[in-house]
């Protein structure tokens, strides 16, 4: 469990460099569009809700699994039970990493750039989407990115 999660953050590390750059050239593209920016920050929100959902149940079943047994009684007549399994851990977690999953499939990056195409064709925001577009995402600062070339460390 625990050398799935390395391969999950190394996977990860990659990702999002791809997913920033992504947003990057997403904002750059639709700088002077300030509802455009408002919806790569709310997809933004969402996929980084998604990551820390899945993160959280992860460490969450981790901690089941390895939770360790009780003693019922004393002396010679004490009793050990074993703690719950890899089974029940999962169990537990299935549901909350599937909804994890869930907010990176609604809300990923082919999504975003779908939703952002056709609202600069002039059609109107889903409404699912624009109940979801809160002022917080339209306060942040709209930045101009400059692409600097980066090394990666080894």
């Amino acid at each position: 469990m625990l050398s799935l999660g390395c391969l999950t953050a190394t996977a990860q590390d990659s990702r999002d460099l791809a997913d920033a750059t992504f947003k990057q050239r997403l904002r750059n593209q639709y700088l002077q569009n300030d509802t455009a920016q408002a919806l790569i920050n709310l997809y933004g929100r969402r996929q980084g809700g998604g990551v820390s959902w899945i993160t959280s149940s992860a460490l969450a079943a981790l901690r089941i699994a390895t939770a360790g047994g009780s003693t019922i009684g004393s002396g010679p007549y004490a009793v050990q039970q074993e703690g719950p399994g890899v089974g029940e851990a999962l169990l537990v977690a299935i549901p909350f990493m599937g909804y994890g999953i869930s907010k990176l499939v609604r809300f990923g990056n082919s999504n975003l750039e779908k939703t952002l195409t056709s609202y600069a064709a002039g059609q109107p925001l889903p409404a699912g989407v624009r109940c979801r577009l809160k002022p917080r995402f339209f306060d942040q600062p709209i930045i101009q990115y400059k692409t600097i070339p980066a090394v990666p460390a080894r």
